[in-house]
């Protein structure tokens, strides 16, 4: 674009960070970007859940323990937490399709070298998004998991395929208890057979991993099309409750530096 347009654009829209709201050139401001708090281990080896490095902790979780999952492993790259809570209800439900490549890079950085990196691209064939049922695309205009799919495929060095249909409109998962998720999304997904799935080995993307009903349900049908194994990786997870305490003090002692700076400055 030329500068005198950009310019223009410029006054007219005054580009802002979407988290925070700041005028600012970049979707996410680095302020914001530095606020993000990213996973890390230790985790449970199957589910991903964080475990309190405080805590003795077995390898895997209570819940994954001793249980068969459609899923080899599954990872996320950061918290559903602070500005990123802002910026994933930006890009999903206010259409700011301008993030999808910030928090699509900010999953594939994770992998190449965060909490992630145990998906290693080299054992990876193909990225695939959760699908959108046509119904909700219509009224959305844009799959958010595909778009990051997109980035992430990009980023990673492998190809994107659209290797499941969602059949059925299901409800919102965020709107339900977490008992009534799985039945939610039941036969709700189906493998694209004009696609090649046998013997691949597939990163599922989604952007919120919470119970797993979603993922699971979806890895469930890749296996049964002949998938050799499926990886899931979200943008973000919950918070653990051993983990909110920190960030919520950490959140709070920001806060107060930035009013003890603005004091100082006289504003």
């Amino acid at each position: 674009m030329h500068p005198l347009w950009r310019g223009l654009l410029d006054l007219l829209y005054p580009p802002q960070c979407e988290a925070c709201g700041r005028l600012r050139r970049e979707a996410i401001c680095p302020d914001c970007r530095a606020e993000i708090e990213m996973v890390g281990p230790p985790l449970c080896e199957l589910c991903g859940v964080p475990f309190d490095p405080k805590a003795q902790a077995a390898p895997r979780c209570a819940d994954c323990r001793g249980r068969r999952r459609s899923y080899a492993v599954a990872r996320s790259a950061a918290y559903y937490h602070g500005p990123l809570t802002q910026a994933i209800w930006r890009f999903k439900y206010d259409g700011q399709m301008v993030l999808a490549r910030p928090l699509g890079e900010l999953m594939a950085g994770a992998i190449s070298g965060g909490g992630a990196a145990d998906l290693d691209p080299e054992t990876i064939d193909v990225v695939c998004p959760v699908p959108l049922h046509g119904a909700r695309l219509g009224e959305r205009g844009f799959n958010q998991s595909e778009l990051l799919a997109e980035a992430v495929a990009e980023g990673i060095g492998r190809p994107l395929g659209r290797l499941l249909v969602r059949t059925r409109p299901t409800l919102p998962q965020v709107d339900l208890p977490a008992e009534s998720r799985a039945t939610n999304v039941q036969g709700a997904f189906e493998a694209d057979l004009r696609e090649v799935i046998q013997g691949q080995r597939v990163l599922l993307i989604d952007d919120l991993f919470t119970t797993g009903a979603t993922m699971t349900e979806c890895a469930r049908m890749l296996r049964r099309a002949g998938a050799e194994e499926v990886r899931v990786y979200t943008l973000a997870r919950p918070a653990p409750r051993w983990r909110l305490a920190s960030m919520e003090a950490r959140a709070a002692a920001g806060a107060g530096q930035g009013l003890a700076a603005e004091r100082g400055r006289g504003v």
